[in-house]
């Protein structure tokens, strides 16, 4: 299968997910590799998701791991990318060996010429952006213009607000880069529910 748009899928932790997402042809997928996360993904588990999958690009998630620690764990899974989930100096960021992806929080308050600052300030050391909120639970009328702005300026991944019925039209009216999707725990051993991820791609696939 082939997307229409660059597809990140985070929070991969188990193989069912892994070989789902690079069968359809995601393009990045993420581990939460966060140090003090109850539900980081174990070493082990990381490194047999690895080698059962191909043709996908590796990223891992980090909260406050300093730079040398995620260069060490970088090296060791072989990832392709670093995913910051909170924000980091630029000096630290400059330390980071692998192209670094930012996750940035907008919320009903941010203010767009001050996010804009911010992202002029880390677009030299950053080679995405991926737009997270928890206040929007979709994407409408109060935040497309404001989005839109954003992705006209910068490399942007969507990743909230998004399903099967408003995916085109995001994509279409803000044209991000691409989009971020979430995966997520297993029903059982090898039994996974990827109804919602399939709905997504159907409406997405070129």
């Amino acid at each position: 299968m082939s997307f229409r748009t660059s597809v990140i899928v985070n929070g991969i932790n188990n193989l069912s997910d892994a070989r789902y997402c690079a069968g359809m042809g995601v393009d990045i997928i993420g581990f939460n590799l966060k140090l003090d996360d109850t539900e980081r993904v174990q070493a082990e588990t990381v490194k047999e998701i690895i080698g059962w999958v191909s043709g996908v690009k590796l990223a891992g998630e980090f909260e406050r791991a300093k730079p040398e620690v995620i260069n060490e764990m970088a090296d060791e899974f072989g990832l392709d990318y670093i995913q910051l989930n909170t924000p980091y100096l630029i000096d630290e960021i400059e330390e980071i060996n692998r192209p670094v992806i930012q996750k940035v929080f907008i919320n009903k308050d941010t203010v767009e010429s001050e996010l804009l600052e911010m992202m002029e300030l880390y677009s030299s050391v950053v080679s995405y952006f991926i737009i997270f909120s928890s206040d929007f639970e979709t994407i409408d009328n109060t935040n497309t213009k404001f989005l839109k702005n954003i992705a006209k300026k910068y490399p942007i991944y969507i990743g909230f607000g998004l399903n099967k019925d408003n995916v085109n039209t995001i994509l279409n009216t803000i044209k991000p880069e691409g989009i971020g999707l979430q995966g997520g725990h297993e029903i059982k051993p090898g039994l996974k529910d990827f109804d919602e991820l399939q709905d997504i791609f159907d409406e997405i696939e070129e």
